[in-house]
């Protein structure tokens, strides 16, 4: 689970290190998930599921404990990580650029983290820069990552990123793409491949989104029609089936959070909100993660973190 940094606008940042005492945390112990009925009225039908039957501990990895990473998991089912803030127990945390790889049996630390800036103020141009909050999808045999933020020196902001990379999944090599990201730089987005059509929404994706042209590596408005989400950064998304984008929840730059789900039809590129259905539904967050579940039986939502009366509460659930 991934959970980023928060819009500039916001009070505190997402952070393993955010946790408050124990018994809050086990309140939280819940899970659920998001059936999507695909039918003239659409329908998100929330089914709780209970703790103990979402999670499965694995082998640690070599990795310390994280925040902030963007992760893919490709057609044999590795998830790649990329990525976000370490944070060592006990020593501050720190922005990182390495890449992982889980195959189901445990995690194994392809590439460790390494300056990008060489002598004389180059910069490499085979490895991406240390960041969090980024966006990534597979398609084919390469993973793509498109922008994030790099924090830099504590107290400065930092600096928000539109370079877009490629790392070739068989022999984990990097090529920094030649157009950025249009429309500027953006972070605490989503990208999404939904039946082969990369489609990457921020929070400037009002009457369009970006997808991703392969054959000229570049990323190009497409517009859209019906009721779009909100203005959010922090969401989540996932393919509910193969023509269908499902995004949840997520945070205004304001802070205020939300816990709405809209579809997007690539068929005909037009939004639909999710009507929430009855019953128990997840709470308002941003920071989630998502992912769809095997012949489209559903979408995952897995953590994040809620607004809580002195500050960010995080989520245990799935």
């Amino acid at each position: 689970a991934a959970c980023c940094a928060t819009p500039r606008s916001a009070t505190a940042s997402f952070s393993s290190r955010s946790a408050t005492a124990a018994g809050a945390r086990a309140r939280m112990m819940s899970a659920f998930l998001l059936s999507v009925t695909m039918q003239a009225s659409l329908t998100a039908s929330w089914q709780p599921v209970p703790a103990d039957d979402a999670w499965q501990r694995t082998a640690r990895t070599s990795s310390p404990p994280r925040s902030g990473p963007t992760a893919s998991a490709d057609q044999a089912g590795n998830v790649w990580l990329f990525g976000g803030y370490a944070e060592p127990e006990g020593k501050p945390r720190h922005v990182v650029n390495d890449l992982l790889r889980y195959d189901g049996s445990g995690w194994q630390q392809l590439q460790e983290p390494i300056d990008v800036t060489l002598k004389g103020g180059r910069v490499r141009d085979n490895r991406p820069g240390p960041r969090l909050a980024t966006a990534s999808c597979v398609v084919g045999d390469e993973m793509l990552v498109f922008g994030g933020w790099d924090p830099q020196t504590p107290g400065t902001g930092g600096v928000i990123l539109d370079d877009v990379w490629s790392l070739s999944l068989a022999k984990q090599t990097w090529r920094r793409l030649a157009a950025p990201m249009p429309g500027g730089p953006a972070s605490r987005h989503v990208v999404c491949n939904v039946g082969g059509t990369v489609i990457l929404h921020t929070f400037r994706c009002l009457d369009s989104v970006l997808v991703w042209d392969a054959a000229s590596e570049t990323l190009k408005e497409q517009p859209t029609s019906g009721t779009p989400p909100s203005s959010r950064g922090l969401h989540v998304a996932a393919a509910a089936d193969g023509h269908t984008l499902v995004v949840f929840g997520g945070a205004a730059k304001d802070g205020q959070m939300v816990n709405d789900a809209f579809a997007l039809d690539t068929r005909s590129w037009e939004w639909r909100p999710l009507a929430a259905g009855a019953g128990e539904r997840p709470s308002p967050r941003a920071g989630a993660c998502a992912a769809p579940l095997p012949c489209g039986r559903g979408i995952v939502v897995c953590c994040g973190a809620e607004a809580g009366g002195e500050g960010l509460v995080p989520r245990a659930d799935v």
